[in-house]
């Protein structure tokens, strides 16, 4: 196993045991304590683990836990959110696309990128994203908007009639975003209604595109909405650590960093 791959292993198995002993970890991974200790020190150095008496303790604090109101989402990162909005925007689209957006503050500021496109169809679970692109509708721009329950806390429409309203369309690709990103987890989010939704949306798209900047990654939210494998490209900042960069590329992943 190389050093990244159980690092990684490393996490997965703290995150379901709890804690270790450097022993367990050294006899489970079959490598010597010295090695695991190094593993164990760059872990740390990251808040994912903390060292306790011999051992070492899986850090939920590194949880996201409860949900932002949307005005502080916003508000948040938002020189890098527009970046990676304006950048997907302009690498990921081409003329008479059909697109789902998703109401993520950073994918909701693509709309105002996409007039300059002919015949663009945009699909969307999302208040924001669907006011924000309400200006640019015209003969050759056109927005479907899901029905269904409204989350107040997320601005979206959730529920059994927000997902069969995706599963009958065929989009070329969606544009997607999340509060947190951990290996072992995926993808994840507060509210399991908007992650059946996000669930949805993959399965209607022939591509995935999700925006998810630096300070996301290390969160793990309730939710998983998808691990890695299902996402064709990810396009973040370069305020992620080395590991995580590491980590992405061996994945397959098609990385961009903004």
């Amino acid at each position: 196993m190389l050093p990244l791959q159980r690092k990684q292993a490393l996490i997965t198995y703290l995150a379901r045991q709890g804690a270790a002993t450097m022993k367990e970890l050294s006899d489970h991974f079959g490598v010597s304590e010295m090695t695991i200790r190094r593993d164990i020190q760059l872990l740390e150095q990251e808040n994912r683990v903390q060292r306790s008496h011999g051992g070492v303790i899986y850090r939920e604090q590194a949880a996201g836990g409860e949900e932002p109101d949307l005005a502080t989402k916003q508000g948040h990162n938002v020189d890098v959110k527009e970046r990676l909005s304006r950048y997907a925007a302009n690498h990921f689209v081409k003329n008479g696309d059909v697109l789902i957006l998703e109401n993520g503050t950073t994918v909701s500021r693509m709309t105002e990128h996409l007039s300059v496109y002919d015949q663009l169809t945009l699909l969307t679970n999302g208040m924001d994203t669907l006011s924000q692109f309400r200006p640019f509708i015209s003969e050759r721009q056109s927005i479907i908007c899901c029905g269904g329950m409204l989350r107040e806390a997320s601005g979206t429409f959730v529920g059994p009639v927000a997902e069969q309203f995706f599963a009958q369309y065929h989009a070329d690709t969606l544009f997607l975003s999340a509060l947190g990103f951990l290996p072992e987890a995926g993808f994840t989010d507060p509210n399991l209604l908007d992650t059946q939704v996000k669930k949805a949306m993959i399965r209607s798209a022939k591509k995935v595109v999700m925006l998810l900047d630096a300070s996301k990654f290390g969160k793990r939210y309730f939710s998983t909405i998808a691990h890695l494998a299902a996402i064709d490209v990810l396009v973040t900042d370069s305020g992620i650590s080395e590991s995580d960069r590491a980590y992405l590329e061996e994945s397959g992943v098609e990385l961009h960093i903004v």
